[in-house]
């Protein structure tokens, strides 16, 4: 097994997963969940890809830099995360997640990242005028392994995200707030790194959606999250632009691009140390 050791060189890069709570699994390809659900005798799939790139960080940065997904290695990473969802009713849906790593590599399981999450919108009908949801999540443990090489935490989270949507014919605006609690084995690294992790992670994003065509959509996205080291008191950001297009109402493709930083700044594309990150997928929707 592996004990806490820090590997000379490798710099620790922080999660956020409240970033969307869990990331992947909000309204693709963005971070920040709509306030829509899957209606009952409805399902939904999501298949998408992303590559996560750490740009001008070192081992003497003292910031940390999260990637918004779940992953918190000292590298780059390449994964192919996965969501089924169906609908329980017109207004209350069941999704489950998970994620396949593809790099890093290692003596542990590919797969990581067990999510549930119920959705029950309680004001609205998801489409028109204004609608709000909350989401409590699940996320099951991931391997002592797997906590070492940055793919997911040995112990269960568990979290809430509020959701608001403002729906209009030619755009769309999205906020969440979101809690998670997100504990792991101490006894371990996480990312090999030795920094002790805070366990209460608060994030907020903003992401307005403008509807270009019938088919077409353009979005921005942006938030701020706790900085899961507990040495550092700064926050988190992130800024995201993402095209939607949408051939049929049952098929949708999405590719966003994203940068997470210390600075809002840097974030939105000015210079500094950053991680990037781009996404590309397909969400179909069948009865």
């Amino acid at each position: 097994m592996i004990k806490k050791s820090l590997f000379a060189g490798d710099r620790y890069l922080s999660l956020a997963l409240l970033l969307a709570c869990l990331p992947v699994y909000a309204y693709m390809p963005l971070n920040t969940e709509d306030a829509g659900t899957t209606a009952k005798g409805g399902y939904q799939v999501e298949q998408y890809f992303y590559r996560v790139l750490q740009v001008g960080q070192n081992s003497t940065d003292s910031g940390s830099v999260s990637s918004g997904q779940g992953y918190e290695g000292s590298g780059n990473a390449k994964a192919l995360p996965f969501a089924f969802s169906g609908g329980l009713t017109d207004n209350i849906d069941l999704q489950f997640t998970s994620t396949y790593y593809l790099q890093p590599l290692g003596s542990f399981s590919r797969v990581a990242n067990y999510t549930l999450n119920l959705k029950w919108r309680f004001m609205g009908d998801g489409e028109t005028g204004l609608s709000l949801t909350l989401r409590p999540q699940l996320i099951a443990p991931s391997s002592t392994s797997q906590q070492v090489y940055g793919i997911g935490n040995a112990a269960w989270h568990y979290g809430l995200t509020f959701v608001a949507s403002q729906f209009s014919e030619n755009y769309e605006l999205h906020f969440n707030a979101g809690y998670l609690r997100a504990p792991y084995n101490k006894a371990y690294t996480v990312g090999f790194s030795e920094d002790a992790n805070r366990a209460n992670l608060y994030s907020v994003s903003l992401a307005p959606v403008w509807n270009i065509s019938p088919k077409w959509k353009i979005a921005l996205d942006g938030g701020i999250t706790t900085n899961p080291s507990e040495s550092d008191p700064s926050l988190t950001r992130y800024g995201l632009v993402a095209l939607m297009y949408s051939p049929t109402k049952d098929l949708s493709f999405g590719l966003s691009y994203q940068r997470n930083a210390s600075s809002i700044g840097t974030a939105w594309g000015g210079s500094g140390a950053y991680v990037s990150r781009v996404q590309v997928g397909v969400t179909y929707r069948f009865d």
